[in-house]
């Protein structure tokens, strides 16, 4: 069976753009599909956990419209986010699947279950919020500056570690396996794609920015009706943690698991782990 570091990629046609995405695992009833966070190419996934969950289900990957391997232009909202992931899957025919949104892929994540619910069997939204609402925490101001970064230069393994994990010992050593693993993936003939550079970073900013100020997205989040799994690291200075028990809250068929020692990559500090608590959800019929 193909893993992660060797899987073949495939492109469709998506709005006329060409869509890069790849497909591992062992084929059920609904694939998992997974939306990426800021920056992220699928080049730079965790094989340890992917692979794990390959083993049981399908898993479908992509870089949306500019992004990795794909063509096009990064989009400047998160609901056209949402549409290119529902048109990737009808042109690939999948009428159904899972689906894991992390981080700012969370966003487009609930934007795609309320908007396409047809599409979405169960959710789940790691290290992720909602948008603007009671309760509600923003990141602070030297991390959203951190993660902005610079157009021009992608982030460095330090500066990952500060955003992604939690200041701790353990946690660390963990960003430092994770930061070899995102690397292992080195087929011949195909270009490695980084940490994405250029001006493409902003426009996924300024779709992050007018999902959050958008309280439409915040009262929207009682539509979404599939049942949902929200995860978060103990202390998640990205999307910060109090805002994952608002999406359990509001969200009407939602459980939530925080994962000690650890923050915004808590799904990469715990592969293992989280993918058994990954199948227990989806298995529970």
């Amino acid at each position: 069976m193909a893993t992660l570091q060797t899987v073949q990629t495939q492109f469709a046609s998506v709005d006329v753009v060409n869509v890069a995405y790849r497909r591992l695992g062992k084929q059920n009833t609904f694939p998992l599909l997974y939306v990426n966070h800021l920056r992220g190419s699928i080049d730079l996934l965790d094989p340890l956990l992917f692979n794990i969950i390959a083993k049981i289900r399908e898993v479908i990957l992509y870089d949306s419209f500019g992004i990795g391997h794909s063509e096009g232009a990064v989009p400047d909202s998160t609901t056209a986010m949402a549409s290119i992931a529902a048109k990737l899957l009808a042109a690939i025919g999948v009428s159904k699947v899972d689906a894991i949104g992390f981080s700012m892929g969370g966003r487009a994540a609930q934007i795609l279950a309320w908007d396409d619910p047809q599409l979405i069997h169960k959710l789940v939204l790691a290290g992720t919020q909602s948008a603007i609402g009671d309760g509600v925490v923003l990141p602070s101001r030297d991390v959203l500056e951190s993660a902005a970064g610079s157009n021009d230069v992608p982030p460095t393994e330090q500066e990952m570690h500060g955003l992604f994990f939690y200041p701790s010992e353990t946690s660390l050593a963990a960003g430092k396996d994770w930061w070899k693993r995102i690397h292992e993936r080195q087929v011949d003939g195909e270009e490695r794609k980084e940490f994405f550079v250029g001006q493409g970073t902003g426009a996924q900013l300024t779709a992050i920015l007018a999902f959050t100020v958008d309280v439409n997205n915040f009262n929207r989040l009682k539509d979404i009706k599939a049942p949902t799994l929200v995860t978060n690291g103990h202390t998640d200075v990205m999307s910060p943690t109090p805002n994952s028990f608002i999406l359990e809250q509001k969200i009407s068929n939602a459980q939530l698991i925080i994962y000690p020692d650890s923050g915004h990559d808590h799904l990469f500090q715990y592969p293992e782990l989280y993918a058994q608590h990954f199948e227990l959800f989806l298995n529970d019929l």
